[in-house]
């Protein structure tokens, strides 16, 4: 199974004289003014509330203090996870059968790798 991870700046990429606003990004949803990547954070589902006109939140570089109280620079990250359901058959499906997780490699840090 291959893993992809999409990146901002792939969504526009493919015509680069859009700059990265929300309002032209297919991540933007105009009805709920919410960006459409979703934020996993102490398992709370979070979408960020944007307006059209703000630049990408994913696109910044902000400063933390690290645990040593020394300034750290960092830009947040945006990776693609699916999940689906199968059937016996392995066909996807609505019902009852099993989940399947598509990520990226490293995502759940470095015991995905040890197994």
């Amino acid at each position: 199974m291959q893993k992809k991870i999409i990146k901002i700046k792939e969504i526009f990429s493919k015509q680069k004289e859009i700059k990265p606003i929300c309002g032209k990004c297919r991540l933007f949803d105009s009805k709920e003014n919410i960006c459409r990547v979703l934020i996993l954070h102490e398992g709370e589902k979070i979408n960020l509330p944007v307006a059209k006109n703000d630049s990408c939140f994913f696109e910044n570089e902000f400063l933390a203090l690290n645990e040593e109280g020394h300034k750290e620079s960092f830009k947040p990250e945006v990776q693609q996870v699916k999940f689906w359901v199968e059937d016996k058959k392995g066909k996807k499906t609505k019902g009852d059968g099993t989940v399947k997780i598509e990520y990226p490699e490293g995502f759940f840090g470095n015991r995905d790798k040890e197994s």
